[in-house]
């Protein structure tokens, strides 16, 4: 059998109730100084970093202030839903920052060393393979061996999945394949008498 703890409502007066939803200042004063130390201890054993306690506690009371019908006549517990919500938020833009700093950094450590050598570009024929590519796989090509982007880099440059950029990839480079194969092989042929 499992017991949950449950906190009982706390009442507040109908008075106080309709002079937060009218709006009134001195209002949100009693408010705040009633819940402030049980939203901030609330907040501060979510949260990691302790300086973004106060913040996080003051963006409940902001959504409280500027959305007062969300304030019910459990003060307490109505707050605490603020404060959740505001932790949430707080996590969730931590998280997308961290992951755009990781992809400017990725992006800008992207290790882009050419895959071919200048002498190939300067065939005719690759060129002329190349050419008979379809322009994603034609794309996926360049970003990859001639440019020299990781897989995945080049699947965020060409707005595609990894997956997809590794059938393009594959697909150009049969298709490159094919063609130096049989090229060698019809030009000894055209040579014969």
């Amino acid at each position: 059998m499992t017991t949950t703890l449950h906190r009982p409502p706390v009442e507040a007066d109908p008075a106080l109730l309709a002079r937060l939803h009218a709006g009134d200042s001195a209002a949100f004063a009693e408010l705040y100084q009633r819940t402030v130390d049980r939203l901030t201890r609330y907040v501060a054993a979510r949260l990691r970093d302790r300086d973004l306690v106060d913040d996080v506690v003051q963006d409940a009371f902001c959504t409280a202030l500027a959305e007062p019908t969300r304030i019910s006549a459990d003060l307490i517990g109505s707050m605490l839903r603020l404060a959740a919500r505001a932790v949430t938020a707080q996590s969730w833009s931590q998280r997308r920052y961290l992951r755009a700093a990781y992809t400017v950094y990725e992006d800008r450590t992207a290790d882009r060393q050419p895959a071919v050598t200048a002498d190939l570009l300067r065939r005719p024929g690759f060129r002329h393979a190349l050419a008979r590519l379809t322009p994603a796989q034609r794309t996926a090509v360049q970003l990859r061996y001639l440019d020299g982007y990781p897989r995945d880099h080049a699947a965020r440059l060409m707005r595609r999945s990894v997956s997809a950029v590794t059938w393009l990839e594959r697909e150009g480079l049969r298709r490159l394949h094919a063609a130096y194969t049989s090229r060698p092989a019809a030009a000894a042929h055209h040579q014969q008498p």
